[in-house]
């Protein structure tokens, strides 16, 4: 019993630090996945470990803008309305790109590989 808890932490860390050691400086900007910490550095512009009511700002009016142009990407007929059927066709838009960006990673990693 010992065995198998150790071995399902061990491989929960191993996937953990496998998967995050593969994020790109590209993927831990605005909009994408980031834990807290990332967030505060990111909002953080002088880096003095504060962040000023004037970076905090920066930052809402920066997610505000990504956020109203996700909004007219996925209005496709530009009338103002995102419908279930525009939101379907995005979310497809988005897997595909991400899974065009996976297969970059890989095949990237194996030219890498082949150095």
């Amino acid at each position: 019993m010992n065995k198998i808890i150790v071995f399902i932490v061990v491989s929960l860390i191993s996937v953990s630090t496998f998967s995050d050691h593969h994020r790109s400086d590209r993927d831990k900007g605005p909009g994408h996945e980031r834990s807290r910490g990332d967030l505060f550095k990111e909002a953080d512009l002088d880096g003095d470990d504060k962040v000023s009511y004037a970076e905090h700002e920066a930052m809402v009016q920066e997610m505000s803008d990504r956020g109203r142009a996700r909004f007219q990407e996925m209005d496709l007929d530009s009338d103002g309305f995102v419908t279930k059927k525009e939101a379907r066709k995005a979310r497809k838009k988005i897997k595909k790109g991400m899974r065009k960006k996976r297969k970059a990673m890989v095949n990237e990693g194996e030219n890498s590989s082949e150095d």
